[in-house]
């Protein structure tokens, strides 16, 4: 947070935390909003990053359009393996299953977050949460054993290369070796 505000701008996010501090009925979030709400009145510009230390790191439209390229492949993936009976025998459920972002990586830390945030409380992506309510993912973070960076990358663009191969250029589902091709990269 900007370490110089106008007492205007202290005004207003010194009302916000006085109005918060009168709503909450818990009493630490009580005490927390009144020394915000302290802070910005005295402004003690030292502190106003106490505010904002749980907000995150602004992701760019082109790190949200990323992470639901990556959904919007593995639902693909996902159901067309599902809909083909032989794609079933050779292709195994776990490859074409997405194990979330790794939350002890910095970076996907951001895309964890949009990804839980499009699922549960945009309701996008149904499935996601059928799946994780079955057992067959188990949440929202990978611990590590999703694939990197650059192969979700890698796999996004061959999905994006084959859908543009098409005629009418939009999902339907992919054959064998088309899915066989997006998971091996």
């Amino acid at each position: 947070m900007d370490s110089s505000l106008s007492i205007k701008d202290r005004l207003i996010i010194a009302n916000q935390y006085e109005i918060l501090s009168r709503l909450t009925e818990d009493p630490h979030e009580k005490k927390q909003f009144e020394n915000f709400r302290d802070i910005f009145t005295a402004g003690f510009s030292r502190y106003y990053s106490l505010a904002t230390e749980y907000f995150s790191d602004e992701l760019s439209d082109e790190e949200c359009k990323f992470v639901i390229d990556v959904l919007s492949l593995y639902r693909d993936l996902y159901y067309s393996r599902e809909h083909s009976v032989k794609a079933k025998e050779v292709i195994d459920e776990k490859d074409v299953l997405f194990n979330g972002f790794d939350l002890n990586d910095e970076t996907e830390v951001k895309y964890l977050s949009f990804y839980e945030f499009l699922v549960k409380q945009l309701g996008r992506y149904e499935e996601i949460k059928e799946l994780m309510e079955s057992g067959k993912i188990e949440s929202f973070n990978s611990h590590g054993f999703g694939p990197s960076m650059r192969k979700l990358k890698k796999m996004i663009d061959k999905r994006k290369a084959i859908l543009k191969s098409r005629d009418y250029g939009y999902s339907d589902d992919l054959s064998i070796e088309e899915i066989q091709e997006i998971i091996n990269g």
